[in-house]
């Protein structure tokens, strides 16, 4: 599995939110960030973040850094 952990930018008519989001897959980074934005608009990604992982079940969850 990969830990695959992406700064996301969605941004409003009237305000920018920045998050970000570790994914914990099977999958590629380019597949991962095409699907989670295939149904989001204004929205942007981008990968700082990919390493392999002991963990098994795959998840998202969002996480503060620093």
């Amino acid at each position: 599995m990969r830990k695959l952990l992406f700064k996301i930018r969605e941004e409003t008519e009237n305000s920018q939110t920045t998050k970000f989001i570790e994914f914990i897959t099977d999958r590629t980074p380019q597949w991962t960030e095409e699907q989670y934005l295939r149904n989001r608009v204004n929205t942007t990604m981008e990968l700082i973040g990919d390493e392999e992982t002991e963990e098994t079940e795959p998840i998202s969850r969002e996480v503060r850094l620093g």
